[in-house]
């Protein structure tokens, strides 16, 4: 028996979800069947990537000029 599972994402809303909802659309969107030059599916997966670093990088920020 097949089935179709459809997840919706809307990239507008990234900053809102879940951290851990968003890790799952991570997932879904690097699981996604679509072609290798489906540039669509590759902008989604790319903002989902980028909220997670932002958020990353909120919590540990960068040392500057640590070089001595």
């Amino acid at each position: 028996m097949k089935h179709n599972v459809t997840i919706e994402i809307d990239t507008d809303k990234l900053s809102n979800y879940t951290d851990e909802y968003l890790t799952t659309l991570w997932h879904v969107s690097q699981a996604n069947p679509a072609a290798n030059d489906d540039h669509e599916a590759a902008r989604i997966a790319e903002s989902i990537g980028i909220e997670i670093i932002r958020r990353w990088l909120k919590v540990n920020p960068g040392e500057m000029y640590l070089y001595g």
